[in-house]
């Protein structure tokens, strides 16, 4: 059986991914960083190992098209070229409501995306431009489009809904939420890593450098802190996060911002780096013995904290909390200062393990169990090719 190959393209990276066709287990992984600037290629084995085929040499200006062409010339070169692939899968951070699930890519369907540019304007052209590429270099591998908007799709009304009128809402202004692809390989992955069923009211904590939760009941996302827009919720890297309007406006009226300089602002010089001043890298700030970086840190944690009770609010209560992603997954003091806010709810860690980054991270029979759950989203995404394959 033919293999997959997962594409995961960010604002200044290219992550890839080879997964054998029936058992989905990885065969290799790898990604091109530093896009725009100073390009670094690098590929792994399964366990982390650097893979030894050459790496190739890309220029100073690589976009995602080059950078593409580069990782399938490498592929073709260790023996994963197109001709060994079953299908491709795109990791597309926008589907609005025209897509809640995967999907064949066509031209209709390019259009579409195309359309919905404006949804994610600094996040979904990076993913279509590498869609688009890959269309043209292997015209007869189908290509998948996975959406991370899909998991929210089901949302009730109440959760979706923005308190603006009517005719704003039917053109498609209301909360989507994002993060979707990890939150499906946390749900479906959690079991099997603790040998127990789903617990039944779960709070995923997905902190990157872009951060939200999800409510989970019964495995179904039922409230997410990001809405509209990825710049929605959680205080993040360089996003601000949950925003007063009247901010908006009175920066607009009062301080002479232009539609650019707020986009600019909103999502490149505030979050921790605007609290700090010092950076949006939460291992700098950990590191740093500025009196500004610390108190960014505990800002940060409190607001998740703040964030995650109204959450607990939807669920009605809370079974399990799993941190993923780069901070979830590596920051202990980040995760003790998240915990210490919600201890009043039972949430609780033992602290040798949480320094520790073990999986389990609370005390032996605490009613609320906290894990570490590695983020995996071309995993999920190489489930929904060959599932949309299949079918």
């Amino acid at each position: 059986m033919k293999n997959f190959l997962v594409l995961n393209a960010g604002s200044s990276s290219l992550k890839f991914a080879v997964f054998s066709g029936r058992g989905l287990e990885e065969i290799l992984h790898g990604q091109v960083d530093g896009l725009g600037s100073i390009p670094a290629f690098a590929a792994k084995w399964p366990d982390g190992t650097v893979h030894p085929g050459a790496a190739p040499v890309l220029p100073h200006d690589a976009g995602h098209a080059t950078a593409l062409d580069a990782v399938l010339g490498w592929l073709c070169d260790n023996g994963n070229g197109p001709d060994t692939l079953a299908g491709s899968g795109h990791r597309i951070v926008h589907g609005g409501d025209i897509y809640t699930g995967p999907v064949i890519v066509d031209d209709l369907v390019l259009a579409n995306l195309d359309d919905l540019r404006s949804k994610a304007p600094l996040h979904l052209p990076f993913g279509i431009s590498a869609l688009r590429r890959m269309r043209q270099l292997a015209p007869d591998l189908p290509q998948v489009a996975c959406f991370d908007t899909a998991f929210h799709a089901d949302q009730p009304d109440t959760e979706v809904r923005l308190p603006i009128p009517q005719k704003f809402h039917d053109k498609g202004y209301h909360r989507y939420g994002f993060h979707g692809l990890n939150y499906e390989h946390v749900v479906a992955a959690l079991p099997g890593l603790t040998g127990k069923p789903l617990p039944r009211r779960l709070l995923i904590a997905h902190l990157g450098s872009g951060a939200s939760m999800v409510a989970v009941r019964d495995g179904v996302g039922v409230a997410t802190t990001m809405g509209y827009s990825t710049a929605d919720g959680l205080v993040m890297s360089t996003r601000s996060g949950a925003l007063d309007p009247g901010v908006l406006i009175a920066l607009m009226r009062d301080e002479g911002l232009g539609l650019n300089e707020l986009e600019d602002l909103l999502y490149r010089q505030s979050g921790l780096l605007g609290l700090s001043g010092i950076s949006g890298d939460m291992r700098e700030l950990l590191a740093s013995d500025s009196a500004r970086a610390q108190a960014a840190v505990d800002y940060y944690c409190y607001w998740a904290a703040r964030h995650a009770g109204s959450l607990i609010t939807a669920l009605g209560g809370i079974d399990g909390l799993v941190f993923t992603a780069g901070v979830g997954e590596n920051a202990a003091p980040v995760r003790a200062g998240i915990v210490n806010h919600l201890n009043w709810l039972g949430v609780e860690l033992e602290n040798q393990r949480n320094v520790a980054s073990e999986m389990e991270i609370s005390p032996s029979g605490t009613p609320c169990q906290v894990w570490i759950v590695k983020a995996n989203e071309e995993l999920a995404i190489a489930h929904h090719v060959r599932s949309t394959l299949k079918g």
